[in-house]
């Protein structure tokens, strides 16, 4: 190693006659090669810091902070710095910090001198600086030191197209990842911006910018988001499936209802959907009936209420416990929302005149659809048992079939007794 920093200095020195006047820099490089001579015996830290000292007041010294030597020889001290304090931890000192400023100087270099930069040498340095952000990037991904992480991935991709001129699409990826895991809003943006910019993305990217734009409630940046991917990746079921939640939050139902449609057809005996597109039905049922309309159309969303809510019961098995109550409560009550509804609709259908002769016609077809809820509601209280929503339920149906024994009974588990 100590041969090829030597060389490397010999290279430089011939861009000019006004480099030998940098005393810093000079200084600097002496430093950096007393302290090489160390490191088959036991690395002596002090020459290390003495060329820390110079090369620190060269690169601050605008004469010389953008000099070619200058940011060689800071990129070589802070990555020999990186290297020493990695062997020799100290709590006191952020290792990492050196390795991002040798990265930082060596971009630097490449950008502003691309022939001292395309030196076997330089080039050679360059392929060292990317393989250690490889082996750091995962260790600290694996430390879930997540800012750090994101940070040297980004360096080991522009290390590698600068280096190797190679896009390194998974580096970026993981960049995004860890950025999206530490919560750094900025980056996440930019570097998933970059990511679809340069066509480098997949539904990953999309999933977890509509996430993040989501958490953050920036709904018009989640829906854009959500839409970019959509039409990018048209058959994927992951997007379809945030873009439906999205629909349903936002209370968009007849969107979510097309797109739960197609996930359906996709996955014909998927329980949670299938309990999904009937509670969509069944909610736009009860707003009709909320305004007291009891027309074909309020007819209609019930009818697709309950033909899902029994698909999603056939298929049952797959459901946890928690969405099987949903679906039997769901059921359940549907079956005495549906006999109110055909009970008003009968009655204002009817004249003055026939009310005396059809009512209880239609009364008994009210209490008929009604105990038709009564076994869901009986599964569902054994799922939980002391559900108030359930318990009242039950009531309810009880009273409207005129079982007031068993009305009683619930009536009392309501009132704590």
């Amino acid at each position: 190693m100590k041969n090829n920093y030597i060389y490397v200095a010999i290279v430089l020195l011939n861009i000019g006659p006004v480099f030998a006047q940098k005393k810093n820099m000079n200084a600097a490089w002496r430093a950096l090669t007393d302290y090489q001579s160390t490191l088959n015996d036991k690395p002596n830290l002090s020459y290390l810091q003495k060329a820390k000292e110079s090369i620190d007041l060269a690169i601050q010294n605008p004469e010389t902070k953008e000099d070619s030597r200058t940011l060689t020889y800071y990129s070589q001290i802070y990555y020999e710095l990186f290297k020493y304090y990695q062997n020799n931890p100290d709590n006191s000192v952020q290792h990492y910090a050196y390795l991002s400023n040798a990265i930082d100087a060596f971009q630097i270099l490449h950008d502003k001198y691309p022939k001292v930069a395309s030196t076997p040498e330089i080039q050679n340095y360059g392929i060292t600086l990317l393989n250690t952000s490889n082996q750091e990037s995962v260790k600290l991904f694996n430390a879930k030191k997540y800012v750090d992480a994101s940070r040297v991935f980004l360096y080991q991709y522009h290390l590698r197209k600068k280096v190797l001129n190679v896009t390194d699409t998974s580096a970026l990826f993981n960049a995004f990842i860890c950025a999206y895991k530490a919560d750094q809003k900025d980056s996440i943006e930019s570097i998933g911006k970059q990511l679809i910019q340069k066509n480098l993305d997949n539904v990953k990217v999309y999933q977890l910018l509509y996430n993040f734009y989501h958490h953050n409630k920036d709904s018009v940046s989640a829906l854009k988001i959500l839409k970019n991917g959509r039409k990018k990746f048209s058959d994927d079921v992951t997007l379809l499936n945030l873009e439906t939640d999205y629909y349903i939050s936002s209370k968009k139902y007849r969107q979510a209802i097309s797109n739960l449609d197609k996930l359906i057809q996709q996955d014909t005996t998927n329980a949670l959907l299938l309990l999904t597109l009937g509670n969509i039905y069944d909610n736009l049922a009860n707003q009709q009936m909320a305004q007291k309309s009891y027309s074909d159309s309020t007819r209609y969303f019930f009818e697709n209420a309950i033909i899902n809510y029994l698909k999603s019961y056939r298929h049952k098995s797959k459901l946890d416990n928690e969405n099987l109550f949903t679906l039997t409560y769901n059921i359940g009550a549907y079956y005495t929302n549906y006999g109110l509804f055909y009970y008003n609709k009968k009655m204002r259908e009817f004249k003055i005149t026939d009310l005396s002769q059809k009512q209880k016609e239609v009364e008994d077809k009210r209490k008929e659809y009604t105990q038709m809820g009564l076994p869901y509601l009986k599964e569902a209280e054994s799922i939980k048992p002391n559900d108030n929503s359930v318990i009242t339920a039950l009531y309810r149906v009880y009273a409207l079939i005129g079982d007031s024994k068993n009305a009683e009974i619930y009536k009392n588990k309501m009132l704590g007794k």
